[in-house]
């Protein structure tokens, strides 16, 4: 067994808390924001351009950050997920209660 300190971390991050895995969740939200930006330029003006182009890697980035316990939005709504699908019904009761 090997004792490794609390403070090292088994993956590449930028800053902490933002890795690869991150960056490329704000990279496709800048993505699909380029796509709205594209698209609103036919009825909207440009403030509103703007807006739908920052929305989207903002969400990401947000969804994505790993808050204090090392836990982000998105695995939070992953667990939610997985519990919500699992049994929460006992199969063996036992007497006498």
């Amino acid at each position: 067994m090997y004792l490794i300190p609390r403070n090292v971390t088994a993956r590449f991050e930028f800053f902490p808390g933002f890795g690869w895995f991150e960056l490329a969740a704000v990279s496709a939200g800048a993505l699909v924001g380029l796509v709205l930006y594209f698209l609103s330029g036919l009825f909207a003006q440009p403030t509103a351009r703007f807006v739908l182009f920052a929305i989207p890697p903002g969400l990401a980035f947000f969804v994505t950050k790993q808050g204090p316990d090392g836990k982000s939005l998105l695995g939070l709504m992953r667990q939610w997920r997985r519990w919500s699908a699992s049994q929460r019904r006992y199969l063996y009761v036992t007497r006498g209660e």
